[in-house]
């Protein structure tokens, strides 16, 4: 008896662009793609989409903070 498996690609939403992509990491419970992870590493003070990318991780944080019940982390 032969059994063989489907090939079951799972997608996820990217916390960041909003693709559905297999591949990437969590950070924090949020995923991030592999394509925003590689922006993120090379992301500059100076680039123009800087702080689009800081408020995306700092919205993972408050999230974060808000689900552990600590509210006043400021």
């Amino acid at each position: 008896m032969v059994c063989q498996m489907e090939d079951v690609t799972i997608k996820r939403k990217c916390f960041i662009c909003d693709k559905e992509v297999q591949d990437g990491i969590d950070v924090l419970g949020k995923f991030i793609c592999e394509e925003c992870q590689k922006r993120l590493i090379n992301l500059s003070p100076f680039d123009k989409n800087y702080d689009f990318y800081r408020q995306k991780m700092i919205d993972i944080w408050e999230d974060y903070m808000k689900d552990v019940g600590y509210e006043n982390w400021v």
